[in-house]
């Protein structure tokens, strides 16, 4: 078989992404070289890329230093939460606005889609003087409810069933599937694809949320890992060795969702074009 010869355009091409790729791995190279040199080596000019003496003891001064086991549990617990339901009202809502015929109907999308214009940063105080007035700061509770419902989610899930064809939902009517049946049976499983790349996006907006955290929450054994390690670098921001150690155990989480849902995620994008 004839080798297929490529355009000097190819080439360039490749050039260009490798050089990306080089350009985005490198942060997160140097991080994890940097956990495992010293105090003394970090600080050295010109910077080392690799460590001349490997130090083991930065891990294990971290979990002694700081509750990390707790905030790892406190920021997975929620985290994990949060994701659940959210993929799962986002579902549903996006279910509703696509598949169901009511008066008002797309007034209500619109109004929704507008929220999605006001910045996040902005709603916080109302929003925390809301949980203030509830009494319900320094509590689980203001760390996961304010994520259940997530207005991204419902537009992607709504333009994701928009494309799902009727006869599927009219064939399960008629074997008697009444409306969860038919969105939990049929809707849901169709949706898996689009479900995983939402789940990512869901975890990695609450597992790296810090700033909500960080105004709800004063008690320690709340903290989450971002604040967490916020207030650990303020306690020690000159010990750099310590913070990439921690850093890099924050990130593991991230990396094993990512690489058990890479498959779907990445078929969730492919099939994730937008129809009005």
């Amino acid at each position: 078989m004839k080798k297929k010869k490529h355009s000097i355009g190819f080439y360039i091409g490749v050039v260009i992404m490798t050089a990306g790729a080089v350009f985005m791995i490198l942060p997160l190279y140097w991080m994890l070289i940097s956990a495992f040199k010293g105090q003394s080596e970090l600080l050295q000019m010109p910077p080392t890329m690799y460590p001349h003496k490997w130090v083991m003891t930065n891990y294990q001064r971290v979990l002694d230093s700081i509750p990390f086991i707790r905030y790892y549990l406190n920021s997975l617990g929620t985290s994990i939460l949060n994701t659940v339901v959210g993929v799962l009202t986002s579902g549903l809502i996006g279910y509703t606005f696509a598949k169901y015929r009511f008066k008002g109907r797309n007034f209500v999308f619109m109004c929704i889609l507008a929220f999605m214009m006001v910045p996040y940063d902005t709603l916080m105080i109302p929003l925390y003087k809301l949980m203030a007035g509830m009494k319900l700061t320094n509590s689980y509770f203001v760390l996961t409810v304010p994520y259940f419902v997530n207005i991204f989610g419902i537009f992607l899930m709504r333009q994701f069933f928009l494309d799902l064809p009727d006869a599927y939902l009219e064939a399960a009517e008629m074997d008697g599937c009444g409306h969860f049946k038919r969105f939990f049976r049929i809707a849901l499983p169709m949706a898996k694809s689009m479900m995983s790349a939402l789940f990512i996006y869901l975890f990695m907006a609450s597992y790296n949320s810090y700033l909500w955290p960080l105004i709800s929450v004063s008690k320690r054994d709340l903290f989450t890992l971002t604040v967490g390690i916020g207030s650990f670098y303020s306690d020690r921001g000159t010990q750099t060795d310590l913070i990439m150690a921690t850093s890099v155990m924050m990130i593991v989480p991230i990396v094993i969702v990512f690489s058990l849902a890479q498959k779907n995620f990445v078929e969730g994008l492919t099939v994730g074009g937008v129809k009005g």
